[in-house]
């Protein structure tokens, strides 16, 4: 059976916290190439969002893994039917870094989620992160980011107002 499969299994007899952990533990142990994964997001929508889960375990523990991926994710957001699928891609955003290939759609479709009335809080929370972890490399950003946060500080939920908030005190 291959490393996909067992996943699959995995999922489905056991998808509890301290399982995905112990997955992601492996994952990065052994240095899985996550691309022999990447079908696990096509596969039923219980797969993918197990997957999903596992991946934002991964890039707590291993950001440089998840890193290479992180544009074949981001490509995705409009196919993949999994809720809160835009947090998981603004998380890895912020924990993996936004790959230069694709720094400008993505850092357009961050600030875009957070202006966003639809857009879950959490994925707000994330997008701020990983766009205020982009002033360090572009600056200029900030004025925006500042901007755009004072916007929606009280638009949102408290944890938002408290994330936003201390990256509002940073900027």
């Amino acid at each position: 059976m291959n490393l996909a499969d067992q996943l699959r299994q995995s999922f489905r007899e056991d998808d509890s916290d301290a399982s995905f952990r112990n997955w992601a533990r492996y994952l990065s142990e052994n240095n899985v190439d996550l691309q022999d994964l990447l079908m696990l997001l096509d596969a039923d929508r219980f797969t993918a969002m197990r997957f999903l889960w596992l991946m934002g375990g991964l890039v707590e523990i291993d950001p440089e893994r998840v890193a290479p991926v992180v544009p074949y994710l981001f490509a995705k957001r409009f196919e993949i039917k999994v809720p809160n699928y835009d947090r998981s891609i603004a998380k890895f955003c912020w924990l993996a870094g936004i790959p230069e290939e694709i720094e400008g759609e993505v850092i357009d479709a961050l600030f875009k989620w957070i202006l966003d009335p639809k857009i879950s809080t959490s994925t707000k929370s994330f997008a701020v992160l990983a766009l205020f972890k982009q002033t360090e490399k572009h600056p200029d950003l900030k004025h925006e980011l500042k901007i755009v946060i004072e916007d929606q500080l009280h638009k949102n939920g408290s944890s938002f107002e408290k994330r936003a908030g201390k990256m509002l005190l940073k900027l």
